[in-house]
């Protein structure tokens, strides 16, 4: 095709007319028009949702002490339990752990909404013994959605230095919104109906509290007395025979599967490897940024099943407290709650609702333990 006719093909109207359509939408869903519409508990509407939710109750709830973490931090840690136990501190806690955040996501966060929280002196980081082990070296589809929503084009730079090893499509997939929200957009299409009704719920019974969310889920892993990630498997996969309990429920046997089919994969061996070293690495330019801003770093390891908690032995963390080390540098001295035995050495099932969540019992009698030691520590 001559040049000249293919600038008649680019002026031909109904390829302006598409093109144009094309760029209005792309430059709508930039501005943040469709965010309202993300479908309820996605990951792009989990991190719109925490994030404004707690910037918009600052004038009621003015930090001191920061929650980041991921899932383990949002099951696992009330904060109306936290600042019920600190009231005659004067400090106030919130929390910005995020489902299925990566250290990269906490990072973007910290970066972009830190300076909007002025009172805050600590951060507490919740920790998970298995993670280093299993850092990746590729970023994942719900990690490139999550940075998207905090910063599309300003999260580049940021995953580079944190040493993903970035492919063409996830160039595109964080600079342009439409194919970041293509399946978010598709899923609206096939069930509108369903999209307006989760929408008009929202707004009908907005969420009045100044934290985001509180473990809900009363079903236990008890009943199933599971001692080993083995037993685990076992006893939860879809055709098992063992008697599904009255504690739980079909949704709830599944999770239960899903999380020990996922630490069955960490691996066993508690030795330095690539992936933890490129954690720490990685961890260490997080802290910089919170120590950067004159903000104290508390390390928190929760308690997990006791079913998992032969994985996390001496060995394990000693190349945790030494990759800690490593990330704080000179700047901090290592300051951490080693929490894991705080609801039972042996069988504590009662209090999880699967391997590394904890139930609403869980929950609360841990926040307890934690909002006590806090309580000591700042004890005016």
């Amino acid at each position: 095709m001559k040049s000249k006719d293919f600038l008649k093909f680019l002026t031909d109207k109904p390829i302006v007319i598409a093109f144009s359509t094309i760029l209005i939408i792309e430059i709508l869903l930039q501005i943040g028009v469709y965010k309202p519409f993300l479908k309820k508990n996605s990951y792009a509407a989990n991190i719109n949702r925490v994030t404004n939710h707690i910037i918009e109750q600052r004038k009621v709830l003015d930090p001191t002490i920061l929650i980041v973490g991921t899932s383990v931090a949002f099951e696992g840690i009330s904060v109306r339990i936290l600042n019920e136990e600190l009231k005659s501190t004067g400090e106030e806690v919130q929390s910005f752990a995020i489902r299925g955040s990566e250290l990269v996501v906490q990072h973007h966060l910290l970066s972009e909404h830190l300076r909007k929280f002025p009172k805050v002196h600590t951060i507490i980081h919740v920790l998970e013994p298995g993670m280093a082990w299993v850092d990746r070296s590729h970023l994942v589809e719900p990690t490139m959605v999550m940075l998207s929503e905090v910063g599309n084009v300003s999260s580049i730079p940021l995953v580079q230095k944190y040493e993903y090893k970035m492919v063409w499509t996830d160039y595109l997939f964080l600079l342009f919104k439409s194919i970041a929200y293509r399946k978010d957009l598709g899923d609206m299409f096939i069930n509108f109906n369903e999209r307006i009704k989760a929408i008009a719920r929202r707004n009908k019974n907005p969420n009045l509290m100044p934290w985001d969310y509180e473990n809900p889920h009363t079903e236990s892993m008890g009943p199933y007395n599971i001692r080993s990630l083995e037993e685990c498997m076992e006893k939860t996969n879809p055709q098992t025979t063992f008697p599904l309990p009255t504690e739980s429920d079909i949704d709830h046997r599944r999770m239960i599967h899903e999380t020990c089919a996922i630490a069955i994969t960490v691996p066993k061996d508690p030795i330095k490897t690539e992936s933890t070293d490129r954690y720490f690495r990685r961890l260490n330019k997080m802290y910089s940024l919170i120590l950067d801003q004159k903000i104290h770093i508390i390390n928190v390891f929760a308690p997990y099943s006791s079913a998992i908690r032969p994985l996390n032995g001496p060995e394990r963390m000693k190349i945790w407290e030494d990759g800690l080390h490593f990330a704080l540098g000179d700047r901090q001295s290592l300051d951490q709650y080693d929490l894991q035995d705080s609801l039972g050495k042996e069988e504590n099932g009662q209090y999880c609702f699967d391997l590394i969540h904890l139930n609403r019992q869980g929950m609360e009698t841990f926040s307890h333990i934690l909002g006590k030691e806090l309580a000591k520590r700042y004890k005016k």
